[in-house]
């Protein structure tokens, strides 16, 4: 696969505002990213390829010079940022749109090992459209359960001593709260 660049991680009908990404984050090639690893996800029947992790400095003052729909853009990368703060800013700004190419960025970061971020999605559970997220689950199954083997994962190697019970991890609720959004739609 060739190196993607930012405007492939958003769906057709938003190339052109996504292209300005571009000249804010350059080519995802010339970024220092995690150069290896994509995340692959379908959203409305579009393939979308988003950076596994980026090495972008975060410029809060771009946001003056994006339009509002490149603004959102901007903050769907950087929670995909190497910095958890950086990722855990933009993630409060992107978790209640309500928009199908927003939901990847926001469940990729439920499989992390920062229990901030777990915390922030935890908080903002309920302004989350559970449609949206029923869509993407369904449409990415793989995706979906590799990103819960992840918490798992991290939940075992750095929180088990902490969360005996998985229930007590605040990785298990959200993962659980998700999977009932089926149930409720």
């Amino acid at each position: 696969m060739t190196m993607p660049r930012a405007h492939q991680a958003f769906p057709s009908c938003l190339e052109q505002e996504a292209k300005a990404l571009d000249q804010v984050l350059g080519p995802l090639r010339q970024a220092r990213m995690a150069m290896h690893r994509f995340i692959e996800v379908r959203v409305d029947g579009e393939e979308l390829v988003i950076p596994y992790r980026i090495y972008h400095l975060d410029h809060e003052d771009v946001f003056a010079d994006l339009t509002e729909t490149q603004s959102i853009l901007y903050s769907c990368h950087l929670p995909r940022h190497h910095d958890g703060h950086v990722r855990q800013r933009h993630l409060e700004r992107i978790i209640s749109a309500h928009e199908p190419w927003i939901v990847p960025f926001v469940l990729q970061l439920t499989g992390e090992y920062v229990i901030q971020i777990h915390e922030t999605v935890e908080a903002h559970l309920s302004a989350l459209d559970p449609a949206l997220y029923v869509r993407s689950i369904r449409d990415n199954q793989a995706y979906f359960q590799t990103t819960q083997a992840r918490m798992i994962s991290y939940w075992d190697c750095y929180y088990r001593h902490l969360y005996k019970r998985p229930s007590d991890y605040v990785g298990f609720r959200v993962f659980a709260k998700l999977r009932g959004f089926s149930e409720s739609t």
